[in-house]
């Protein structure tokens, strides 16, 4: 599996790669695999919110306009 942040030109790449790595550290062991709920945490002055991994929802952070979406996709 690998970590794809999609960009959306709200951030650098490599400081949304940095924001999303910091939130799922910041929620490790917050979220079960087979969760049905979100969970959430502030990074950075970044409100960042994690899908239900059982839906396999990905993550979503934003802070006043900007957003940066990223989800775990098969390695291809």
């Amino acid at each position: 599996m690998t970590l794809y942040v999609y960009d959306n030109k709200a951030i650098p790449c490599a400081d949304a790669m940095s924001l999303v790595k910091k939130f799922h550290e910041a929620i490790n062991g917050r979220q079960a695999a087979g969760s049905n709920n979100p969970v959430n945490a502030t990074v950075d002055g970044w409100l960042c919110v994690s899908g239900p991994p059982a839906a396999q929802g990905g993550t979503t952070c934003s802070k006043g306009e900007q957003t940066v979406l990223a989800a775990v996709v098969p390695a291809e």
